[in-house]
Order: C-alpha cells, then sequence, then structure tokens
C-alpha cells in the first residue's frame, strides 16, 4: 500500500460517524446561545483532530462560516461538505428562509460561501412542482458530471418519495430526522438503506427543544435535578438516533467545544442497552399532554 494510500485509509479508520450540524454556525435553531468566530474556530479544529471530518452547511450563512473557518485553518482537503438549497441571507433573529429551487447559478454562490471548487455532497429539497424538481434534479447531475459536486442526496421529507427512485436513483444518500419521537420511522430508513443510499439521521436532540422537555418533565417529576439528567439524557438520545441500525451517521449541532469531546464519548459507548433503551422511552413519555404543547409553542417561535 502506498504512503498516501495508508494515510487516507487511516483516516476513514479512525473517521467518526458523527456530522458537524450547520445550525452550529447560527443563532437561530437551536437551544444553545450562538457561539462566537472564536469558538467557531475551535469547534472545528477540535472536530478535525479528533475524527468529525464532515460538516453540514444547510443555510447560507452557515457556508459562509465554515468556508472562512477550514480556510484560516488550512484544513479544506480533511472536510467533508454538505450543502442545501437554501439561499437567503439573513442575520441574528431574521427568519432563515425556505428552500429554494437549484438554479444554474447557485454552484458558483456555494463554491464561493464555501471558498472551494467542489462540494462534497449537495443535498436536493424536493418542493412543490413537479417539473421544477425534475429540473433542479438534472441541474444538479449535470453539476456532478462536471466535477463540481462528488456526491448527491435527497432531503426524504415523505417516505412516498422514495418509490420515484425505484428505477432510476441519482442520489447516493438520504436525508431524514430520527429521534425518540420518531422511533416508528426506522422502516424509512431500512428502505433507504435497501436501495443503496447512504442514510443521515438528523435531529437527535430536535434542537436541543426536546433534550430540554425531556429534561424539564422529568426533573418535576422527581427523576434527579434538571443539571444531572442533562448529560444522561444527552448521551441516550445521541445513542438512540446513532446506532438505530440502518443510520451510517448522525448530523448534530455543537455550540460549545466541550460537546465535542462528550458526543466522541456517547459514540464509543455503543449501542443502548435495553435498559437504557427502556428508561428513555419511559422518561420521554413523561407529560405527553405537555408535549403537545411545547411543540405548538415550538412551531410558533
Amino acid at each position: 500500500m502506498l504512503k498516501t494510500d495508508q494515510a487516507s485509509y487511516m483516516n476513514r479508520v479512525n473517521e467518526s460517524p458523527l456530522i458537524l450540524g450547520g445550525h452550529s454556525f447560527i443563532s437561530q435553531l437551536g437551544n444553545d446561545p450562538p457561539a462566537s468566530v472564536q469558538e467557531q474556530y475551535a469547534i472545528v479544529e477540535s472536530c478535525l483532530d479528533n475524527g468529525i471530518r464532515w460538516f453540514d452547511t444547510t443555510y447560507q450563512p452557515e457556508r459562509v462560516a465554515l468556508g472562512n473557518v477550514l480556510e484560516a485553518l488550512g484544513r479544506r482537503a480533511e472536510a467533508t461538505i454538505l450543502a442545501w438549497n437554501f439561499f437567503t441571507e439573513f442575520a441574528p433573529g431574521d427568519p432563515v428562509g425556505e428552500a429554494e429551487y437549484y438554479l444554474a447559478n447557485h454552484i458558483d454562490v456555494i463554491l464561493k460561501q464555501l471558498r472551494t471548487n467542489y462540494v462534497d455532497c449537495l443535498v436536493v429539497v424536493p418542493l412543490a412542482d413537479a417539473g421544477e424538481n425534475r429540473r433542479q434534479e438534472q441541474q444538479v447531475i449535470e453539476w456532478q458530471r462536471r466535477g463540481y459536486v462528488r456526491s448527491l442526496g435527497l432531503w426524504v421529507s415523505n417516505p412516498a418519495i422514495i418509490e420515484r427512485y425505484v428505477n432510476e436513483n441519482p442520489f447516493q444518500f438520504a436525508v431524514r430526522p430520527f429521534n425518540i419521537n420518531t422511533e416508528s420511522d426506522a422502516p424509512v430508513f431500512a428502505s433507504c438503506k435497501m436501495y443503496g443510499w447512504e442514510t443521515l439521521a438528523t435531529s437527535p436532540f430536535v434542537r436541543g427543544w426536546e433534550l430540554d422537555r425531556i429534561i424539564a418533565e422529568a426533573s418535576a417529576r422527581g427523576y434527579g435535578e434538571a443539571t444531572t439528567l442533562r448529560p444522561v439524557l444527552a448521551d441516550l438520545m445521541l445513542r438512540f438516533s446513532l446506532f438505530q441500525s440502518n443510520v451510517d451517521r448522525v448530523i448534530v449541532g455543537m455550540r460549545k467545544v466541550e460537546w465535542v469531546a462528550r458526543n466522541l464519548e456517547s459514540v464509543a459507548k455503543g449501542p443502548l442497552t435495553t435498559d437504557e433503551h427502556r428508561w428513555l422511552q419511559q422518561v420521554e413519555q413523561l407529560g405527553r399532554e405537555n408535549h403537545r404543547w411545547w411543540r405548538r409553542l415550538r412551531r410558533r417561535s
């Protein structure tokens, strides 16, 4: 084996299945305070140093932030970057915007923001117009053919969408939420694997809001102090999502550098035991009526 091949092999062996979520770089869509620019540098560097080499950038400001950090660190070649079809520029406190159909100029926008000449994984979010969805699929396939994109992914918001690609499938991976609230979605991931897609799960903590909800309910019902429950529940919820049998990787936001080591410790523990799984389900069920109220409140915020 050549030395360069050996180094590449060792990188793969030591690579973590965690993906740093793009929401680590913005103030919206999370329960932790936003990370400062200095903290963003420390988080990305810690990820790379510890085998987390995949980085998600859903929104435009996330792409800009990650591009700046990787260029300053000089470590673009070590990173596998995901980008999506969101092109709204926003400031802290502003709405993040909706997905848009890919247009011909969008690849130039993405590459400029990421400060790179290719994207490792480009995610397609299908929208309402079937004709436009077909057009944007052809657009991203052309970008892949020209070397601007290494692989293509599909956001699977509705399991029925999988059936469209039984005979012709341009995608290499699928992305969908999976957490303690969506345990019934496990067959969707199984279907994706059956079609040969790599599977990426999102939202193990539902942006931290579900973690906060469970902690509050459990603490109120005598399961322990919130500060004691938080690391325990975060560990169990992350492992629940990651070690579902048909999940390959999990996208998780980390706005504090200490979360990197803590999440890697969870990965090292492996799948939940039967007792851990039972306890997590029991705690998650607490205050089910309050849970419905909580979710309505989050949708309005």
